[in-house]
């Protein structure tokens, strides 16, 4: 019998915890990590926002296309391009939850190569948190951390 593996996240500011394990482990230290990251948030000085978001508000998504939207991005590869294509749909077509087809949908309309497997690279992002499972099978929603990832991670500096 396999054990399932639970993950635990917790951020606070530029302080993040990560912790994985069975139920029991995460549940018996879910709340001194709680602690360990506020206290760490309260020790660090805040940082000066030297970067400007790419995208501050969604009304400045609403004026792009996809294409557009891609290219400010610069996925470096398909994981990120995926991330990329996700956000779209969560943000831009309102779309709660999504399928791989919908992700292949984007390859098209931008008209880049696609990877041999679309799935698996679903399948990357949901390993990495960044995805999550939707309310269904075959059904993908995109995490805080997805979304952060798109917004203040791409495109990456020195490569803009």
């Amino acid at each position: 019998m396999s054990e399932q593996n639970y993950r635990v996240r917790i951020k606070n500011g530029e302080v993040e915890i990560e912790a994985e394990g069975d139920k029991e482990f995460v549940e018996k230290h879910i709340k001194e990590l709680k602690e360990e990251v506020l206290k760490f948030a309260k020790e660090s000085p805040p940082k000066e926002n030297s970067s400007t978001p790419e995208i501050s508000t969604e009304n400045e998504l609403e004026k792009l296309s996809l294409v557009e939207f891609y290219k400010q991005k610069q996925p470096k590869d398909h994981n990120e391009t995926v991330l990329v294509f996700a956000y779209w749909l969560t943000k831009r077509k309102k779309k709660e939850e999504f399928k791989t087809k919908d992700i292949t949908a984007c390859y098209d309309e931008v008209r880049i190569r696609k990877p041999k497997n679309t799935s698996q690279n679903v399948q990357n992002g949901v390993k990495k948190a960044l995805l999550t499972i939707g309310s269904e099978n075959s059904y993908y929603k995109l995490t805080l951390s997805g979304e952060e990832f798109v917004e203040k991670v791409l495109p990456r500096k020195g490569e803009e």
